[in-house]
C-alpha cells in the first residue's frame, strides 16, 4: 500500500509541476502578446544602462510596432530596429553605427523582447492585486544570467524590467506611462541622422 501511495504521491507532484510549467509558459505568451500588439505601443520610460565601471540614465520615449518595428529615444543613445536591420545613433559622438539585428543575441534587450522571450524559461513567479513578478533563466548560459520582470495584473503590461549580465552589464527599464503609437508608418521610414554613418554590415 505504501509503494503504491508513493506512486501517487509522485504522480500528483509531476502533474503539478507540468500545470506550473504550462502556466508559465502561458503567461510568458502572454506578455508578450502585450507589448507586440500589432496596433504598437508608445511607452515613456526611465531607462539605466551600466557596462563595467561606467553607466548612463535618462529618460525617454520607446515605441514597438509588432515584432519587427521599434524605437527609442534617449538622450545617450537612440536605437532604430526595422525587421534585420538595427540602427544605433550616440549622440555625444554624432554617429550612427549600423548592422544586422541578431533577434538570438541573448545579450541585447530588444532582441529578448522582439523574440517573445525565447530562449528563457520562469524560475519564479510571485503574484498580487496589482502586479505579477517574474524571474526568468536562460536556457543556454550566454547573454543576460537573469531576467526580472514586473508586469500589472490587468494588463500584463511592464512596468518594470531589470536584466544583469554578470558583474559587467545591467539595464533596468521603468515603465512611466503606456500609450497608443500614432505614427506607425513613420516607424517604417525613419531614419537616424549624424555626422558619421558606420555600416557595418559592409
Amino acid at each position: 500500500m505504501l509503494k503504491y501511495g508513493s506512486r501517487i504521491i509522485a504522480g500528483l507532484a509531476l502533474f503539478v509541476a507540468a500545470l506550473a510549467s504550462e502556466y508559465d509558459e502561458e503567461i510568458l505568451y502572454d506578455i508578450s502578446g502585450t507589448v507586440l500588439d500589432k496596433k504598437g505601443h508608445t511607452f515613456e520610460v526611465r531607462w539605466f544602462y551600466r557596462l563595467d565601471e561606467e553607466s548612463w540614465k535618462g529618460e525617454g520615449t520607446l515605441k514597438i510596432f509588432g515584432k519587427d518595428y521599434l524605437s527609442l529615444d534617449l538622450p545617450f543613445m537612440e536605437v532604430l530596429i526595422q525587421k534585420s536591420i538595427m540602427s544605433v545613433k550616440y549622440p555625444e559622438e554624432n554617429q550612427v553605427l549600423i548592422d544586422y539585428f541578431n533577434r538570438r543575441d541573448s545579450s541585447n534587450l530588444f532582441a529578448v523582447l522582439l523574440s517573445e522571450f525565447d530562449g528563457f524559461i520562469v524560475e519564479d513567479i510571485s503574484a498580487s492585486e496589482e502586479k505579477v513578478e517574474l524571474t526568468l533563466l536562460p536556457e543556454t548560459p550566454v547573454g543576460f544570467d537573469r531576467l526580472e520582470i514586473t508586469v500589472d495584473d490587468n494588463s500584463l503590461m511592464p512596468k518594470n524590467i531589470h536584466a544583469v549580465s554578470g558583474e559587467e552589464m545591467e539595464v533596468n527599464v521603468d515603465v512611466l506611462s503606456v500609450g497608443p503609437l500614432e505614427d506607425r508608418e513613420m516607424l517604417k521610414v525613419a531614419r537616424l541622422e549624424a555626422g558619421e554613418i558606420i555600416d557595418l554590415r559592409e
